[in-house]
Order: structure tokens, then C-alpha cells, then sequence
């Protein structure tokens, strides 16, 4: 309604007019985003779809109220200052923020940080090392009850840094173990100012930390897997001692050397160069890999008798690199530990692509980001979950593996056996060979070789021990599949050929000699046909 004054001009007389009806001039238009549009942006952002135009796409599908580009991005500032916090974080925020989270949870998923060490530029550094650019030092090691359990049943360490996760350019430093599946758990994950050997000797010491937080003994690994870096081998000696296996990722050495082996002359010559390698990369013991590196310098210097520069400075540089400085990448250094980091690696890659969607955030979204991706990693390892990642302690046995033992068994190849007080050792020809020589035996016992390619040869006998009375599945070979997945056909077949297992059923189905094919056997039989 509204009400109009009417002054008349030939008398002091005013006439007053009001309207009925309702106001016909206020605007309808809605300002800012629908509240069910704003839910639907915060549903799409959560579910990884973060960017204003895939959003929009999203909200077109949805046959939405279409907000504006501008106002996508205004909204999804505040929600992101919402969600994650403020923008930017100083040093006694991110020493607050670790107070804050430093108790040990009831609930076992629950992330939490188990250390954290915080250096402002007026305080005195304990080591040179410890002087950054800036003057300000963090380190962050956050993780959870579960995963620390885990970590109390590993013996080796796998350990890396990742990039890209952070804006400020900050390293993500994981470390983890892998279990008889080759399966990667990690032990949690630390946000540092630099990666040397200060923050991986920070992250090692933290872990311990952790077994004492939780009431577990300390650990004592055997051995620890990673690149060349030194300052994780370095970080790791200062908190372990050095009484461990220095594992060095084969695939990390093998694209080191392939990158050099490019630069001889004669491709032929690099090639058996790269087989020779790989050969040498097969060797069971540490004895045997001494011995054989050893054949190997002395094969291609007398191969090299025209004196081929490149194939000097590719040996030289082989010699120092990998016998001498980083020789732990051979198979035989240590058994139930693999010789890559792919697991880690692959867990780096998980990271970017599930829990930061390939977007780099700041170091104070981070840390919550960082929190989550904890907590994942420990919800999947819950074993009353229906899809956990249990930690196995004995390799699994596929039907495929099934398969092949159950047709090695029925085999005749001559297999000897020697029995001692313990155990008893089966040597056992290799691929299609069916016998074992006398002569070619005592060579393998006693490793006579003279030359790298009688190295080779003994590539043809593989030496199996199972202990007496033991069970059959620790029952160790020296055959690379053994290496690759800490059991082999030879195992589980010389167990059928001595009744100490029985395959299933559906391993029997595969006539001798063929390859069980792609997926699940056929549980239903075939029917009868009638002529």
C-alpha cells in the first residue's frame, strides 16, 4: 500500500489518498548464489570436482540456477577459508596447530601428530646443516594409532620425498613398509622446510616416538629401501645405527644407467652391456655378487682391447656409482625385501591424484589435507572393513602360481636332495633342462667360475632349502620369482610332490605344459552332450 498527500493551491485544505494494493516497484531479483546451488558447489568440490568451470558443467547437468563465473570463484574463496582455514599461516600458528593435535587419540584412525619440531630464525641451531634461506625451521610427522601398529611389526623401511603437493614448494617425506604382498603401508607422513639429512633423521626418530606413545617396543630394521639420496641413508645410519642392509631401488638404478649406457658408441655393445647388468642384478647372496661384479669389470676390459672411450668412462663410472658407492640393488642382499621402491612411489602418485586432486595447496590447507589423507590411509587398514588393506604376513598363493607348481610337480626332471640335521637343500635344473651334472654341481656349490659367462651358466640350477618339520610355505629358493614374490612354484611344488599341500581343484583343469588363461575358472561343469 502506500499513501499520497494532496496540497490544495486555493485553500489550506491537504486531501489524503491511499492505495490498496500491494507494492507493484520492489525488486525480485535474488542477490548472490541459491543456498541448494551453494550445497551443490560444496557436494561437487568435496567429490574433486574443483574447478569453476567443471562446476558449472555440473550444475548444467543438475539443471541448476546457473550462478556466475565471478561468483563461482568468489564463493569457493570463502568456502576453501572455511573448510581449510586462513590462507596463510605464520610459524606460532603452525606450533599451535601441533599443540593442538599432539594427544594420542582414542579412535585408532584418528590422525594425530606424533612430533614436531619448530625453529625461529632467533634461535640457536644445533647443527650448520639446520640454516635455511629464511632462518625459519618446521617438521611436521603426523600419523595414526593403526599405522603405528603396523610400523611395530615391519623390518624394513621404505622411504622418499614427493613434491608438488605444497605451494611454498615444501617436501612431503613418506615412509612406509611393505608386507609378503608386496603391498605398500605407510607409517604416516611428515611436512618439513627442506629434505636433508636433519628431516629424515627427524621423521626416523619420530616413528620411534610413536612406539613409545603407543607402549611398543623400539624398532630395529634390517634394511632400508630408497633412491641414492644420501641424506635418507644418512638420516637413517643417525637413528638405526649401521648394522642394516642399504637397499638401492633397482628401478631407480636401472634408468640412472640406462641414461649413460646411451652414450657408447656401438649400440650392439651397450645392449649386452644392459643384459649383463641385469644378469648381475639376479645374484643370490651377497658372495655371489661380489664374485660376479667382479667377472663382469674383467669381461669388458679385455673386450675392450681397442680402448673405446666411451666404454672406459661407461665402466669407470659403473665401477664407482654402483659397486662401490650404491651397490645394494642386486636381489640376493636381503630375502622378504624387495628390491624397488615402486610400492612408495605408487603411494606418492595416490596422494596427488586422490588426496590433494593434483592441486597444490598451501602449507596451512595442507596440514588438514595432510590429516585426512592419514586418517584414509587407516581406515583402509581397518580389518573389520569389508575391502582392508590387511597386512599379510605370508605371501598369497594365486591360482595361477596353483597352476604352474601343480604342473612343475607332475614333471620328471631329477631333482637332488641333500638332508642334514636341520633342513634339506633340493637342487633343482632349471627351465627345460631335466638333470643336473655332477661336475656342473660341485661348479655351483663351490662357485669356481672363471668368467662371467660361466656366471651365467649357473643361472641353469636353482637351490631350494626347507627346513624339517617347519612349515613348508618359509621354505626359501634362490630363483628370481622366489626374490620377486618371497614364494615360487618350486616351493609350493616340491610341497604337492611331498604331500605336504594338495592345489585346489581348479589348478588341475589346465593341461600340462599350457598357460591358465585370463580370468575366473568356470565353477559349473561342462554338460554331457548326447548323440
Amino acid at each position: 500500500a502506500s499513501i499520497q498527500l494532496l496540497y490544495h493551491a486555493d485553500s489550506d485544505q491537504v486531501t489524503v489518498y491511499k492505495t490498496e494494493g500491494e507494492h507493484d516497484h520492489h525488486d525480485e531479483k535474488v542477490r548472490g548464489i541459491d543456498e541448494n546451488v551453494k550445497k551443490c558447489i560444496e557436494e561437487l568440490y568435496n567429490d574433486g570436482i574443483m574447478k569453476p568451470k567443471q562446476i558449472i558443467r555440473a550444475l548444467q547437468t543438475r539443471k541448476m540456477k546457473m550462478p556466475t563465473l565471478i561468483q563461482i570463484k568468489n564463493y569457493l574463496v570463502q568456502y576453501k577459508k572455511k573448510k581449510y582455514g586462513l590462507h596463510k599461516i605464520s610459524l606460532g600458528e603452525l606450533e599451535q596447530w601441533c599443540e593442538g593435535n599432539v594427544e594420542v587419540p582414542i579412535d585408532e584412525n584418528k590422525a594425530f601428530v606424533v612430533s614436531y619440531k619448530i625453529l625461529y630464525d632467533n634461535e640457536e641451531y644445533e647443527d650448520d646443516e639446520d640454516i635455511e634461506e629464511d632462518g625459519n625451521i618446521f617438521r611436521i610427522f603426523i600419523s595414526s594409532v593403526r599405522l603405528l601398529n603396523i610400523a611395530s611389526m615391519s623390518s624394513h623401511f621404505h622411504a622418499d620425498a614427493t613434491y608438488k603437493l605444497v605451494w611454498q614448494g615444501f617436501p612431503v617425506l613418506i615412509v612406509g613398509t611393505t608386507d609378503f604382498n608386496k603391498a605398500f603401508h605407510p607409517f604416516g607422513l611428515a611436512v618439513c622446510s627442506n629434505e636433508k639429512t636433519k628431516d629424515f633423521e627427524f621423521i626416523f626418530n619420530s616413528i620411534q616416538v610413536g612406539m613409545q606413545k603407543i607402549n611398543k617396543d623400539l624398532l630395529k630394521p634390517t634394511a632400508l629401501i630408497s633412491d641414492a639420496a644420501g641424506a635418507i641413508k644418512n638420516g637413517f645410519t643417525n637413528i638405526f645405527g649401521s648394522s642394516y642392509n642399504q637397499i638401492m631401488c633397482w628401478a631407480h638404478m636401472k634408468r640412472k644407467v640406462n641414461n649413460r649406457v646411451c652414450q657408447i658408441d656401438d649400440k650392439h655393445i651397450a645392449k649386452e652391456i644392459i643384459e649383463d647388468i641385469e644378469m648381475l642384478q639376479l645374484s643370490n647372496s651377497t658372495e655371489v655378487f661380489k664374485l660376479a661384479s667382479t667377472l663382469f669389470i674383467k669381461k669388458w676390459n679385455m673386450n675392450n682391447k681397442q680402448k673405446n672411450e666411451s666404454i672406459l668412462d661407461f665402466m669407470n663410472y659403473f665401477h664407482n656409482e654402483w659397486l662401490k658407492t650404491n651397490d645394494g640393488w642386486y636381489e640376493g642382499i636381503q630375502v622378504y625385501t624387495p628390491s624397488t621402491n615402486n610400492a612408495l612411489e605408487a603411494t606418492n602418485r595416490t596422494i596427488k591424484d586422490d588426496g590433494t586432486f593434483r592441486e597444490r595447496h598451501i602449507l596451512s590447507r595442507f596440514l588438514t589435507i595432510a590429516s585426512n589423507i592419514v586418517n584414509n590411509w587407516s581406515i583402509e587398514r581397518d580389518i573389520t572393513s569389508i575391502n582392508g588393506k590387511i597386512f599379510a604376513t605370508e605371501p598369497t598363493i594365486s591360482l595361477e602360481l596353483w597352476t604352474l607348481s601343480y604342473q612343475w610337480a607332475k614333471s620328471t626332471k631329477d631333482i637332488i636332495c641333500i638332508s642334514n640335521d636341520s633342513s634339506k637343500i633340493y637342487y633343482i635344473p632349471a627351465r627345460d633342462l631335466q638333470s643336473i651334472s655332477q661336475a656342473s654341481l660341485n661348479k655351483y656349490k663351490n662357485k669356481t667360475w672363471s668368467t662371467f659367462n660361466q656366471f651365467t651358466k649357473s643361472f641353469d640350477i636353482w637351490c631350494m632349502e626347507m627346513d624339517n618339520g617347519s612349515d613348508w610355505r618359509k621354505s626359501k629358493c634362490n630363483c628370481p620369482g622366489f626374490f620377486k614374490n618371497y614364494i615360487c612354484k618350486h616351493v609350493v611344488g616340491m610341497a604337492i610332490r611331498l604331500k605336504y599341500c594338495k592345489p585346489p581343484p581348479s589348478a588341475k583343469t589346465v593341461p600340462i605344459g599350457e598357460k591358465r588363461k585370463r580370468g575366473r575358472p568356470a565353477k559349473a561343469k561342462p554338460a554331457l552332450l548326447v548323440q
